[in-house]
């Protein structure tokens, strides 16, 4: 999903996780929890938290999404997330 949401992202294994970098910054990471699998977006202080599904990071620049087995992924909505959190900012 991820790769095919922002064409051309680097992927890069970082304390044993997968970093995705756009245009050399962070723009996603994805760890692994005994119970869970959380991603992570960066540049997200536009994105709204939204309750049992998206949780804000770090004084809202990064929203995290939890993912626990069994449960349906709306990778849809992650994916305009990330397209939203890595496409550049518009020129006024």
């Amino acid at each position: 999903m991820v790769h095919e949401t922002v064409p051309g992202i680097e992927e890069r294994l970082q304390y044993g996780k997968p970093h995705f970098l756009h245009e050399g910054e962070h723009a996603a990471v994805i760890a692994v929890a005994r119970n869970k699998v959380s991603f992570m977006v960066f540049n997200a202080t536009d994105i709204p938290a939204v309750k049992g599904f998206l949780r804000a990071m770090g004084g809202g620049e990064r929203k995290c999404a939890d993912i626990q087995e069994g449960q349906e992924v709306d990778f849809d909505a992650l994916a305009d997330i990330l397209r939203r959190t890595t496409s550049p900012a518009p020129v006024t």
